[in-house]
């Protein structure tokens, strides 16, 4: 498949440490070298933002070629690039380090040496398999025996194999490294490889990184960008389907609701239907979700003050990482389970579910009495079924 081009996507890639919302500490990294062959040329020193790349140092080098720029320790991983004309060296810095590059003016982007830092060889490495790609583009391209359909097969299996190799070697090896970021956004000739927006198993991919990044550097700007990435493409590929719900006649007069079996923290099957005798608060949500924080306190002070009268919560997560869904509810008081469909669930669709969250009332005798709309007193309607 082509990949597609959303270039406003690109700017993820890029976010300074020094406009980041995360804070940063006084201690810094240098990155310095030589750049042969370089006289009287400008080499620039830049941050990759969210919006947009940034200029933060500039030097002219001499017959030497040397240089060394300075910049504060990030907090959270952050890109640079140094850049000689239109050649690019990327760079990923996560701590204080002193980072050595060597280069010859005519070939830097293509060819350099890195020390000092494991994070700038992987994205090397990530670097060198791009170039390859488009390497392998322009000579297909260049071949005159061969149908445009040919070409555009082959080069679809190129980039094809390319994202596989960033998937393997890169991404499942920790999607927490700085590389699994720098690997999502990178591109063929200006497209994506990867579409968050309409590509359901890259949503996963997105997915994967964004949950890895969220336990590891919770609130930084590249973290919720992550999974505001991820929320929309999860949104966007989720596709209407047909249902076929097998429930008996008794099995609906016995409960009232369509039931659901799905396994907890500690891998028990909960059944929604057990919990007749209780008035339940049925609640599906995702915790990624920006407003889940707020949202839990909430739910935690219905829990405390109605529990002991007869309040349960079956609290349903569709989140795209099971780790962080367990890491997340594993200190809720309540009943929290796991759907591993995700928002592409069937669950959603049978109870009808628009958006996250959403939440519904159940009354003593399994019958489903409301839904909880904004305009809801929630706490009105549960005593009317306590």
């Amino acid at each position: 498949m082509k990949p597609k081009k959303l270039k406003y996507l690109f700017l993820p890639l890029c976010l300074a440490a020094l406009t980041t919302a995360c804070s940063q500490q006084e201690e810094g990294f240098t990155v310095s070298g030589q750049i042969a062959d370089a006289d009287d040329k400008m080499l620039y020193f830049e941050a990759l933002s969210l919006n947009g790349v940034q200029k933060l140092d500039s030097t002219k080098l001499d017959s030497d070629g040397d240089f060394s720029f300075h910049g504060a320790r990030p907090e959270n991983p952050e890109f640079y690039r140094i850049r000689l004309g239109e050649q690019i060296i990327n760079l990923a810095v996560d701590s204080t380090e002193e980072i050595r590059i060597k280069a010859n003016a005519t070939d830097m982007g293509a060819k350099y040496s890195v020390e000092g830092s494991e994070n700038c060889i992987t994205l090397q490495k990530i670097g060198q398999k791009q170039m390859n790609v488009e390497k392998g583009i322009r000579q297909l391209v260049k071949i005159e025996n061969m149908t445009l359909g040919e070409k555009e097969r082959r080069i679809t299996d190129l980039v094809h194999q390319y994202k596989e190799e960033l998937k393997k070697d890169f991404i499942l090896n920790n999607p927490a490294a700085p590389s699994s970021y720098f690997a999502l956004f990178q591109t063929i000739h200006g497209e994506l490889v990867f579409d968050p927006v309409n590509d359901a198993d890259d949503v996963r991919w997105f997915a994967a990184v964004a949950t890895a990044w969220d336990n590891l550097y919770p609130g930084c700007a590249r973290s919720e960008n992550l999974k505001n990435i991820t929320l929309q493409g999860q949104r966007n590929t989720r596709r209407p389907k047909q249902i076929d719900v097998e429930i008996t006649n008794e099995k609906i007069r016995a409960t009232g609701i369509i039931d659901l079996s799905l396994k907890d923290i500690n891998g028990q099957t909960r059944n929604l239907s057990d919990l007749r005798g209780k008035v339940v608060l049925l609640d599906f949500t995702a915790y990624a979700l920006p407003t889940s924080k707020e949202r839990i306190m909430e739910m935690r002070q219905l829990y405390q003050d109605y529990h002991d009268r007869g309040l349960e919560i079956y609290q349903v997560s569709v989140d795209a990482g099971e780790h962080y869904w367990k890491t997340v509810s594993d200190p809720l008081p309540w009943i929290c389970v796991f759907d591993p469909q995700g928002t592409a669930s069937d669950n959603l669709l049978l109870y009808n579910v628009q958006e996250l969250p959403s939440s519904f009332l159940i009354d003593r005798n399994s019958d489903l009495k409301c839904r909880i709309t904004p305009d809801t007193n929630t706490r009105q309607e549960i005593e009317k079924l306590l």
